[in-house]
């Protein structure tokens, strides 16, 4: 750690609810990691670490910074109260969470993911075509917002028929009000439809219906005893959110970068093995999660500031990956050939993205095909729509236009 003390600096503010910041939050965060690395919002009350090490550390040091206080800002609470309606393993400090996690680890594996590859081409194929012949359509709408959801329910076994209404669900769930820390209506709403929905279907699951990962859990033994209800709700409410939303930001991300960068775009048109690189450079350079929530077990002093136990600390993602003392001069660049392998898109330590591989995967796939598929895309940049949310960024509506082309089914594609 820095022995440098660094003064609260006037005029710097850093509030992740303030949708004005959202477009380009990153020249406050190089401030934050030049000025006050260890910086406090005395109105919101929390912490904000900014420098890559430091937030490493963060993720890596779990017993000093804990997740059990909860991961977002807006719904933190004593790391000694639990949430009663449903426990989330994300939430967990190991050893609990070691346990759990070793539950359902074998599924996310990079070689499983692998296998489920031809099975997302297709899914991706799919949507693709319902825009490709009129060469016009709204990328997330069509494209990166659905077919995340289709792969996550094929893995825990969700109906088709349900997956609309789940995303409709999930999707309320990130909704944040302008400058505003208190969840809304629409997004307890949108929580409290999921969690009716998977006690609906853990019913019928525990009658024999059903197959998949959820109904594999049931019958899943944690140091000898079965899954409780809050448990099963959490895995549930995790996988959906977490399987659903994060990609579809990613994808949805890249393609907006690359439309501002269409020199990259044409060369992974040219050559695709660029494409897990870029996919790689899109995590770093804007990753749909910036930042995680920690509450701390102990009083530390970092960069001259004390924090003391019991605080909140923003482990803030998104201006590590642009830290210049991990990546060079040209951290805040877009670059497919950097090869960025060290990036904290998904954590780092014991709570390192369960779903990396399942996200790294759907994000190849999904590029791999826009890129061949409607190669020559623009985006309608003055119509797009931001999402908003406290540490989700991505868009809610991306219009592009191509040269129309033919759909998959015509060349005799399974879909």
């Amino acid at each position: 750690m820095s022995s440098i003390v660094f003064s609260m600096p006037v005029g710097l503010v850093y509030n992740p609810y303030t949708f004005a910041g959202h477009d380009d939050p990153y020249v406050t965060y190089r401030r934050l990691r030049d000025e006050a690395p260890a910086w406090w919002n005395a109105d919101l009350k929390f912490w904000v670490l900014s420098r890559f090490d430091d937030v490493q550390e963060g993720f890596r040091d779990n017993r000093t910074y804990s997740s059990r206080g909860g991961i977002a800002l807006e719904n933190r609470r004593s790391i000694n109260k639990t949430n009663q309606e449903f426990q989330q393993m994300i939430e967990l400090d190991p050893p609990e969470h070691t346990v759990f996690r070793r539950l359902v680890s074998r599924i996310f594996t990079a070689s499983s993911m692998a296998a489920m590859e031809s099975e997302i081409r297709v899914i991706v194929d799919h949507y693709i075509d319902s825009i490709i012949e009129q060469g016009h359509g709204d990328l997330v709408g069509d494209v990166s917002g659905p077919f995340p959801m289709d792969v996550i329910s094929t893995i825990l076994g969700i109906p088709a028929k349900d997956r609309r209404q789940l995303r409709v669900q999930a999707n309320k769930i990130m909704i944040r009000e302008d400058g505003s820390m208190a969840i809304p209506k629409a997004a307890l709403d949108g929580m409290m439809g999921l969690l009716e929905y998977f006690i609906a279907d853990l019913a019928k699951r525990k009658q024999g219906e059903g197959r998949g990962l959820i109904s594999d859990l049931i019958d899943l033994k944690v140091d000898g005893r079965a899954l409780t209800e809050s448990e099963l709700l959490g895995f549930c409410v995790l996988f959906v959110i977490a399987g659903h939303e994060t990609t579809t930001k990613m994808v949805a991300n890249a393609v907006e970068i690359l439309s501002l960068h269409p020199d990259q775009r044409d060369a992974l048109v040219a050559d695709p093995s660029l494409v897990p690189a870029a996919v790689e450079e899109v995590l770093r350079y804007h990753n749909s999660t910036q930042y995680m929530h920690r509450t701390l077990t102990t009083d530390i002093e970092i960069h001259g500031q004390s924090m003391q136990e019991g605080d909140s600390v923003l482990l803030l993602i998104g201006a590590a990956n642009h830290d210049d003392r991990e990546y060079g001069p040209t951290a805040d660049q877009f670059d497919i050939y950097r090869n960025a392998e060290r990036h904290l898109a998904f954590g780092y330590g014991a709570h390192f993205c369960l779903g990396a591989a399942l996200a790294r995967t759907e994000g190849k796939v999904a590029l791999e095909q826009i890129l061949l598929r409607i190669p020559d895309f623009e985006v309608d940049h003055e119509t797009k729509i931001r999402f908003h949310s406290s540490n989700v960024t991505g868009w809610n509506r991306l219009p592009i236009s191509f040269t129309a082309g033919i759909p998959s089914r015509a060349t005799g594609v399974a879909v």
